[in-house]
Order: C-alpha cells, then structure tokens, then sequence
C-alpha cells in the first residue's frame, strides 16, 4: 500500500503551519490524524458532538479524547443541539450537521490562524459522491465529484485520502495496532448513500471489479479536460492584460472554489473569481475620490444615483469615505435593528472588487446615511413630518482628496 504523502501535501512553501484535522472517531479521521501526527506536522483534532445516536455519540467523544491524549494531538470539542438548529432553520438534520461542523471548522481555523482542515474523505466515498450526484442529475461539475484542495469561505479544506481506498485505510490501522470505532447509521439501508455503498456499488462490482477506481479516473479525466480547456481561456483573456503565467494558473485553479475572497493584480487591471466566474476590472488610483454634493431641497424627485434624506436625522457635517470592514446601516425598509455592509452588497450580488470601491456618506456621528448611490440609511428617509430636505450626488472622479 501506498500512503499519501502527507508532509508534501500540508507543506506550504516548505513552512510547516499548524493544521486542523476532522476528526470523528470512526476508521478514516482516526488513520488521517495518524498519519498527520506521524509525519510530524503541528496538528490540532476537532470534535463534534452532534448528540443524534444517544450514548453512541458519548462513547465516540470518549474514544477521541482518549485517542488524542495516547498520540499526543490537541484537541477541541464542541457540543451541538443539531435537531433544535434543524428545525430553527427548517433544513434537515444532515444539512444542519454539515452548517454547523464547517462554521465552527473556519472559525477554529481563523482564531488560531491555522492553515487549514483536512478532512477523511477517501476513494470509495468519491465513487459514491460521483453515484449520488448522477442520480441527482447533476452536470459536468458533480460529475468531478469532490476536490482534494479547496477553499469554501475563508476555510481552506484538505483531502489527502482521496487517492486510496477504504481498504487500505483499513490495513494502515491494523498495521499500527490502532482501534477506531463504527457509526451505527452507516449500516443503515435508509440513507440514499448508504444505499449506494450498500447495495448499487456491490452490483456494479459484479461488472467491473475496478468500478471505484474507474468512477474516480473518469473524474479525473474530466477535471483535467474542463481545467486545460478554463486555463486556455484565461490565458486568451487574462495575459494581454499583464497577468503572468503563474498568475493565470492560480487563477484558475481557484475558479471552482466558493467564494474565496482571492484578488491577482496586474499593473493595469485586477482579478478575482465569484461562484465559478471570473470577474476583471481595470485599476484605478486608490487616492481618487467622487466628489459630495449637498443641496438643500424643496422637493424631491426620483433620479437615478440621487439620494434624499431628512435633513433633521442628520448631524452635519456629512462626510464621504470609503466603505471598511465592519460598516453597519439600517437599509431603506428595515425599520429595526441594521446590517452589516458587507452583507448588504453581497446581497445585491456585488462583487469583491466593487466591495473595494464602495463609498458611505456618514454624519458627525459616524454614522452611515447613504450607500451611495445604492442605499440610504432606513432612519434618514423621508416622511410626512420631514420639513427640510437634503439632495445628496456625486461628481463625477476627481483626483486627490
């Protein structure tokens, strides 16, 4: 058998960060946390109790505490009350899980700066995510099934198992002496995957004795066609804007991930991929700045990029900045509470680099009274008791200021 190689694989530049490992309790996080450890990489376990199998999740969390004080590996567990979340967010329990676990993986990750999670998924779950995923009529991305590096979010998700089998994980464990424990639920036929472990793959094999290594090269394959045909296309659109080679295949490389947040600059333009699309825009000058009009109205009436508040809500004087992290308003219509900006735009689909561009109209207080030209603050809008009216544009860009 041949083991992954881990040290290369969590390696980043030759550094050796701190990374966080899922782990369950159950055969394939117990061999991956192993693994990890063995290869002497700074490694921290995370635990989730989801209290849905009753004592059987209590005698997991036991074995976990105790597999890490035996290897040595930090350890953090968290409790979840996973029906009462289900039903709060009328989603399923699996759905539920899922929110729940990968929340609190990248909030983990952020706080003690971590490089990453990785996670146990092996071959033969590839070969039953490819199943489910053409039973569920999905197109030529299910068909890739999952990938071993990707990020969602801010979280940077790791599989370095997805190369071998369950088997071999299996004969790594008892080459090492080391017990794990089973979840109950996967014997169960009720599960649509568990169905396809079960019972569809078992028959295939009667057909092909290699079904799961032939599911997971046809994925392979197929990423590789779809990724040498997406790196062509960048390249026709991205290098005559100046972005270099090693630019464009970062680029797209990441053109699958969920929202990564990740901008590549050239000296006249800048890129960045959302859900799957690769946005562009030119640079402009960070020192640049539209110019605030104030005017003291009578009337009001619509205009497109002209906004109207009540000029009693308002401490003078109003200033126009960018938008920074953090920025909160009440938008047009909420009548309680407020919301993040960020949230706000990306809401109305606005794209990261637009974000950067973004430019808020506050009072004396600090307080936002446009979006502009998008929104304005739900507290500054007119009413039948408004007595002055204050007409707010921008200029055109101007340099300085």
């Amino acid at each position: 058998m041949k083991l992954p190689d881990i040290t290369s694989l969590l390696n980043d530049n030759g550094s050796s960060p701190l990374w966080l490992v899922a782990l369950s309790g159950g055969a394939d996080s117990v061999a991956l946390s192993l693994m990890i450890r063995q290869s002497g990489i700074d490694v921290r376990a995370l635990h989730c109790n989801f209290h849905l199998r009753g004592e059987e999740s209590d005698r997991d969390e036991r074995f976990v505490r105790d597999f890490c004080r035996q290897n040595h590996i930090a350890l953090d567990v968290r409790h979840f009350d996973t029906r009462a979340e289900a039903q709060e967010h009328r989603e399923s329990i699996e759905m539920a899980a899922r929110r729940l676990r990968y929340t609190w993986f990248a909030q983990r990750a952020q706080e003690l700066h971590a490089a990453g999670i990785c996670v146990a998924h092996h071959m033969d779950d590839q070969a039953e995510t490819i199943l489910l995923n053409i039973i569920r009529g999905t197109g030529a991305k299910g068909l890739q099934g999952m990938q071993a590096d990707r990020t969602q979010g801010n979280l940077r998700i790791v599989r370095p198992l997805l190369n071998i089998t369950r088997q071999e994980i299996l004969e790594y464990l008892r080459s090492n002496n080391q017990s794990y424990v089973t979840d109950s639920t996967n014997l169960e036929h009720e599960a649509t995957r568990n169905r396809i472990r079960l019972q569809v793959i078992p028959l295939l094999r009667e057909l092909n004795p290699n079904i799961t290594q032939t599911l997971v090269r046809m994925a392979q394959n197929l990423r590789h066609d779809l990724d040498s045909d997406l790196e062509s296309q960048y390249f026709q659109r991205l290098q005559p804007l100046g972005f270099s080679r090693s630019q464009i295949l970062d680029i797209a490389a990441h053109s699958d991930s969920d929202n990564s947040g990740r901008i590549w600059s050239s000296d006249t333009h800048t890129a960045t991929v959302k859900d799957g699309q690769l946005i562009i825009a030119a640079n402009t000058d960070d020192t640049t700045m539209p110019e605030l009009c104030i005017q003291e109205v009578s009337e009001t009436r619509f205009q497109k990029g002209i906004a109207y508040i009540d000029a009693d809500t308002v401490q003078l004087p109003l200033t126009l900045r960018k938008m920074q992290p953090g920025d909160r308003f009440r938008p047009y219509g909420m009548h309680s509470g407020s919301k993040l900006l960020s949230d706000f735009l990306t809401d109305r689909k606005v794209n990261i680099l637009e974000k950067q561009r973004q430019v808020v109209v506050t009072d004396h207080t600090g307080a936002i009274v446009w979006v502009a030209p998008r929104e304005i603050d739900d507290r500054n809008k007119i009413t039948p008791s408004t007595t002055r009216i204050l007409k707010l544009s921008l200029n055109p860009v101007k340099g300085g200021g």
